[in-house]
């Protein structure tokens, strides 16, 4: 039988915010992107890129049926690789990356996307896009790995698994309801709101040099600290936890990120954050039902049709917008050191890796943190209408704040 999978609630709101027709456009995806030099043999990735694909199915899946019989189903349509010369964008921000809008269509394909962007001199940017209903980071990166397993004359490892994120939470933890969360908090820029400016805002990334002990917790604790200069009384941080550990050999592109929320004090140390992490894996947390569905039973969503979920998406983004409250301060990705040799081959070899933090237009702020052997790269996302160059504030202050810690521990 061919690969397939049930559309997920949570991988159906992410789908509901698409926008389709002439604009159409994917906020909710997924963007690794490999910084490097060499000289790349494009039919030698090409092709292994297909290899990938083919031992990837997810990487290959298109949306069939409706309501609550939704499915992901394999294409047979390999990933494509696009080429892209882009000389002036320098990856530091969204800015000139017209090649990262180009929309991911769950319907009709593709879902999953490769862009070599050469910025000359035999420097180039490889990116790997995913639909986040299709994928998550982890999902894409297992894939991203086996393109370059292939470049190296290994073999894929591939994907053994046809769960969705629901049907594995519910094997790990019987827990049918996460605590519930006030709409409270204010964004960490402030609550000087531009109405004029656009939802989906910008990104902006930094490569600090070292390594950085306990690097999630310090970033979190300079963004509170940002926050709460701004005039917030409340603190609360979502993190996305992959869930793929929870049952052995499991090998899988697919969107199985849990998560779990942490609250912060002008009291909360670095070892405080840390025992509340391990506090809430050891009682499986990042398995519970996502919160933002607590008002309803959970599966009640999937009939829900998507144009209507669309609308609702539409109104909750415009009261976040006048009122400038929300749910959490915002979303910390950590992704972990990586290895830059896993990113290399056939001539070409890895000098970073960043991941683009997907766009939510009822987020204050999105963070991703990468570390590898030439530094930390830190990614941070805001609305259009929190930001009024109070995001590069904040990038400065968190920056500022990990340099000051170091020269203080030196």
């Amino acid at each position: 039988m061919d690969y397939q999978r049930s559309l997920s609630t949570v991988e159906r709101y992410y789908v509901s915010c698409d926008t389709h027709g002439d604009n159409a456009h994917t906020p909710c995806v997924n963007q690794i992107v490999i910084e490097g030099h060499g000289e790349v043999d494009v039919k030698k990735l090409a092709a292994a890129i297909t290899t990938a694909s083919q031992a990837n199915p997810g990487s290959r899946l298109i949306l069939k049926g409706h309501l609550g019989f939704s499915r992901w189903v394999d294409s047979g349509n390999t990933v494509r690789l696009r080429m892209v010369n882009a000389k002036g964008w320098q990856g530091q921000c969204d800015e000139g990356s017209y090649f990262l809008k180009h929309a991911l269509l769950p319907r009709s394909g593709p879902t999953t996307d490769a862009v070599l962007v050469s910025r000359g001199n035999d420097k180039y940017y490889l990116i790997f896009r995913s639909h986040h209903g299709v994928m998550d980071g982890r999902g894409t990166q297992h894939f991203v790995n086996d393109v370059f397993r292939v470049l190296r004359g290994e073999s894929p490892v591939g994907e053994n698994s046809r769960l969705n994120d629901v049907e594995l939470a519910r094997l790990i933890s019987r827990q049918e309801k996460a605590s519930n969360l006030d709409c409270d908090v204010l964004p960490p820029t402030g609550t000087q709101v531009s109405h004029a400016a656009s939802v989906s805002g910008r990104w902006i990334r930094r490569t600090i040099t070292g390594r950085h002990k306990s690097l999630l917790a310090r970033v979190a604790l300079e963004i509170a600290n940002y926050t709460r200069s701004n005039g917030a009384k409340i603190v609360r941080f979502q993190l996305p936890v992959d869930m793929r550990g929870r049952k052995q050999n499991l090998h899988s592109t697919a969107n199985l990120t849990g998560g779990i929320v942490l609250n912060v004090s002008a009291q909360t140390t670095i070892e405080d954050w840390n025992s509340d992490i391990r506090q809430q894996i050891l009682l499986k947390k990042e398995a519970e039902i996502p919160r933002f569905f607590r008002f309803f039973p959970f599966t009640l969503l999937n009939w829900v049709p998507l144009w209507v979920m669309k609308n609702s998406n539409t109104k909750l983004a415009n009261k976040r917008r006048q009122e400038a409250r929300f749910r959490t301060t915002g979303i910390i990705s950590n992704l972990g050191l990586l290895s830059l040799a896993e990113f290399s081959g056939a001539g070409f070899k890895a000098d970073g890796i960043f991941f683009v933090p997907p766009e939510f237009d009822t987020t204050a702020l999105f963070v991703t943190l990468t570390g590898h052997e030439n530094g930390v790269e830190i990614l941070m996302r805001a609305p259009g209408y929190l930001d009024g160059g109070r995001l590069d504030e904040l990038m400065d202050f968190v920056v500022d704040g990990l340099h000051s810690r170091v020269e203080l521990a030196s």
